[in-house]
């Protein structure tokens, strides 16, 4: 099976005749149909039901095209990347942090000439790393605390990744403003025992790849999302906290409070970079950026 295959299958579907479909593809229709034949002899299954009225996919050729047009849209793609006219694309994956959103349009204006798609996905820390290490994003964001800093450095030794610290941050409580706890300088966890927690939805890896800085709390009711402002209006709306290391400098502080968890554990948060990827000059003009940011925060908390 080849590219050009795919593309003599798609053909025929579209025109639904072998003949239409070889004067579109400029190709005698004798070796258009020899080369369907030994397609369908190399798949074992029958692409096409040819009659005098025309031709039709069968069941097994309408699923061939869907997976066909999936390779061939990717081959269009790529074909356009060396076009003079194309315009590089920049990803990051990361944690839910609002803060990286400002980074990212910083450095959207000085690359404009050179860029044209700026992606900032916000995800679990296992699509992250996926994401990393399939060359999918230039850079991953995420913390490493005591309690996934083993299991986190063993996948990047093993797949070639490089964590970078940006700085350490304790743990934070959100809570919306009129909360029973939001006057309170610091919080201890034996507080939040008789309140609702809310969490970022992992996936069940069997491995500690939390988001959340706190524990997921016994016989409490919990809330999950995958979603920053789905959290944010549980928050708004009900007694319920969250924890994380409060990273935030967008209209969302207007909404909700940020208190210290006494004694909380120091959690590190850096950049994951792919070590078999050439570091690029928009890729250090965003660490630059996420920096500038980080102190700005630092400095409005002192």
């Amino acid at each position: 099976m080849n590219f050009q295959q795919c593309r003599y299958v798609e053909a025929i579907a579209e025109t639904g005749s072998f003949s239409e479909a070889a004067k579109k593809l400029y190709v005698t229709q004798p070796n258009l149909s020899s080369s369907i034949k030994e397609l369908e002899i190399e798949l074992g299954v029958q692409l096409f039901i040819r009659s005098n009225t025309g031709t039709r996919l069968t069941d097994d050729g309408y699923d061939f095209l869907k997976y066909a047009k999936r390779i061939l849209g990717e081959i269009d793609l790529l074909k356009q990347r060396y076009q003079d006219n194309y315009k590089n694309s920049f990803t990051i994956t990361s944690h839910h942090y609002d803060f990286l959103a400002m980074p990212l349009l910083d450095i959207a204006e000085s690359f404009k000439h050179n860029y044209q798609h700026f992606h900032l996905i916000e995800t679990t820390t296992k699509k992250i790393l996926e994401s990393v290490l399939t060359f999918e994003s230039d850079l991953g964001i995420l913390y490493l605390n005591d309690d996934n800093r083993h299991i986190l450095e063993r996948y990047f030794k093993q797949n070639d990744l490089t964590f970078t610290a940006l700085g350490d941050f304790p743990t934070r409580i959100f809570l919306r403003k009129d909360h029973p706890l939001a006057k309170q300088k610091v919080i201890e966890k034996a507080q939040l025992k008789d309140y609702k927690q809310v969490r970022f939805r992992q996936e069940t890896s069997g491995l500690n790849f939390d988001e959340d800085t706190l524990d997921t709390p016994e016989n409490q009711s919990v809330f999950y999302s995958n979603d920053r402002g789905t959290i944010m209006n549980i928050l708004c709306g009900s007694d319920a906290y969250a924890s994380g290391l409060g990273l935030v400098n967008s209209f969302i502080k207007d909404q909700i409070v940020l208190v210290p968890l006494k004694d909380s554990h120091i959690h590190t948060l850096g950049f994951v970079s792919n070590n078999r990827k050439q570091d690029t000059s928009i890729t250090q003009e965003f660490i630059k950026a996420v920096k500038e940011s980080l102190k700005q925060y630092r400095q409005n908390t002192l």
